[in-house]
């Protein structure tokens, strides 16, 4: 019976972690999608405003 419970709780602990990783990972790279955008944005901004 301990082995199983052991079992049940390794695999939500695996689940949870998989979960949060790609949370994780959708947040990383939506921010990288802004950023550069702001970058570009910001770029061409001044390359108007300066010229």
């Amino acid at each position: 019976m301990d082995k199983v419970l052991g079992t049940f709780k390794n695999m939500f602990l695996d689940l949870f972690s998989m979960g949060k990783g790609f949370f994780y990972g959708f947040v990383m790279v939506g921010l990288f999608i802004v950023i550069c955008g702001a970058l570009i944005y910001g770029f061409l901004f001044l390359k108007s405003f300066i010229f």
